[in-house]
């Protein structure tokens, strides 16, 4: 249910930018998400099209970017997509990508 909340600030944040901007409307709207930001996409694509009612995105179309999971060992400094990839250092790991939910860009008019 925080796709609700989380879409509903992005929908704010991209109207804001586009009328900064002098947008007419928006086109589409390309969003970065982590495969380990606990953020599901069809969820937020749900609420876009039930909360897009301000003029400049009635046409907007939502598109996602998946970003895979990458860890990264502190002690050696190797960097890996899975747990089951680590290295055996035993110092823990450390996200460094996959955990972002981000405008990536918006095309507006």
């Amino acid at each position: 249910m925080h796709e609700f909340a989380i879409t509903s600030s992005l929908i704010s944040q991209v109207i804001r930018e586009a009328e900064k901007n002098g947008a007419r409307r928006i086109r589409r709207i390309t969003l970065l998400i982590g495969e380990h930001s606990s953020v599901v996409p069809e969820c937020v694509r749900f609420y876009f099209n039930r909360l897009k009612d301000h003029p400049l995105l009635k046409s907007a179309e939502l598109e996602f970017r998946p970003v895979p999971l990458r860890l990264r060992c502190p002690k050696c400094g190797q960097e890996f997509g899975s747990i089951e990839e680590m290295c055996s250092c035993n110092a823990g790991a450390e996200i460094t990508g996959g955990d972002e939910l981000t405008v990536e860009s918006m095309e507006i008019e």
